[in-house]
């Protein structure tokens, strides 16, 4: 690339024909390519219970099986009849479903699938996965809906057992459903947060009268001792059945589901961050061919930088901490899953804000994948520990100061 010189501000001959006076020291552009990751892992567990606005329902034997959680804790127990100021209670219901809004970005699988719906209200320990699972049985199945993944429109209706509800509404109990998809292979996104625009709500007419306005609740739990946190995190949550393999130690992966993000942290000499204009940055990941779910996807890869100061020894807290890329202009990448070789990511803002950063401020980068939990694709690339040629490199390229000085 083009050569820089300084030139001489002062009003003397100076330069070439005056070395004495002004001396110049003309610097090239250099380009440089190193092993730069001092530490690199990656963290699953993303995103956290409550977080997600969406929760995938999956039925894929041999890559990815799935179960959703739904917990209403309070039932409505009394209606006004229509045009009365009186208050009865609900002692026969009609029309009683689940009304499960869906990405429909998410639909997968050409062939019917059912959708069952189970009790799955205990005594015994709730939160625990083993406990759940043991509870979806016959004897405690509420109702089903076959249905195409593919062909399906932006919402189902799961019935539920008209004599169920009726008795916990009598006995003022509560209903905590469990969804599983049965049959063929297939797939649903659902919009199950509780606070979202779209959430999933039960909805049952309070008379066997059709003409009476149906009651929806929304879903809502209490864990004893449960934080508010907490307790919208247990509303309506995923259980994962068969998910992706976990990392090796030469592997680093983001996405998959369980979802990963991947931790990056660097040593960049101070003459290039610190000392030299730095025109191009990137971060070179050689990528595994993944057989995970989603293999032919395009999907999304976000970067995220991490900004805790090297107190915070957690790598799971340090990226909880850590800010979106794009509010310094970092872009996203887009790439395949079961594609392999050299990516490259750009990093150039990121390594020009290096300089800005107190020493005491780790250099790092962090990686998401788009609809993190409820996408099944997943992105492996090899780690710092894998053969030298394959492990990740930042390539940059710049220009160190010029430097005037009198001979």
């Amino acid at each position: 690339m083009s050569a820089v010189a300084a030139a001489c501000t002062e009003n003397l001959e100076g330069g070439a024909a005056c070395p004495a006076l002004c001396p110049e020291q003309s610097e090239r552009f250099r380009d440089t390519t190193f092993d730069a990751a001092v530490l690199d892992s990656s963290v699953g567990g993303f995103p956290a219970l409550g977080i997600g606005s969406v929760l995938l329902l999956a039925n894929r034997p041999d890559t990815l099986v799935t179960r959703t959680i739904m917990r209403f804790d309070v039932l409505t127990t009394a209606y006004a009849p229509n045009r009365t100021g009186a208050v009865d209670s609900i002692t026969a219901v009609d029309s009683v479903f689940l009304k499960i809004p869906l990405d429909t970005t998410g639909r997968r699988g050409s062939s019917v699938v059912t959708i069952e719906a189970y009790d799955v209200d205990t005594t015994a320990s709730d939160t625990v996965p083993a406990v759940l699972r043991s509870l979806f049985r016959a004897d405690r199945l509420l109702g089903s809906l076959s249905l195409t993944p593919a062909t399906t429109g932006d919402s189902i209706r799961v019935p539920i057992s008209k004599t169920v509800m009726a008795a916990k509404i009598a006995a003022k109990q509560r209903l905590r459903v469990g969804l599983r998809m049965v049959g063929n292979a297939g797939q649903l996104r659902l919009r199950a947060f509780t606070l979202g625009t779209s959430a999933t709500t039960l909805q049952y007419d309070p008379s066997t009268d059709t003409t009476y306005a149906p009651t929806v609740v929304t879903a809502q739990t209490t864990l004893v001792g449960g934080s508010e946190d907490v307790n919208i995190a247990y509303s309506t949550y995923g259980l994962i059945d068969v998910g992706s393999p976990a990392p090796g130690a030469t592997t680093l992966v983001v996405g998959g589901l369980p979802s990963y993000r991947t931790y990056m942290r660097f040593n960049v000499p101070l003459r290039i961050t610190d000392s030299s204009t730095i025109v191009r940055a990137d971060l070179v990941l050689t990528q595994q061919r993944s057989r995970f779910a989603n293999t032919g996807d395009t999907v999304a890869v976000y970067p995220l930088v991490p900004n805790a100061t090297s107190d915070v020894g957690d790598l799971r807290r340090a990226i909880d901490l850590a800010s979106e890329g794009k509010l310094i202009g970092m872009d996203t990448t887009l790439l395949v899953p079961r594609d392999s070789g050299q990516k490259v990511f750009n990093v150039l803002t990121l390594a020009r804000s290096w300089r800005t950063l107190t020493k005491t401020v780790p250099r790092a980068l962090a990686l998401r994948i788009g609809f993190e939990g409820a996408q099944p694709a997943e992105l492996r690339f090899f780690s710092a520990e894998a053969a030298p040629a394959l492990r990740p490199k930042l390539r940059i390229t710049y220009l160190p100061k010029s430097e005037f000085v009198l001979p």
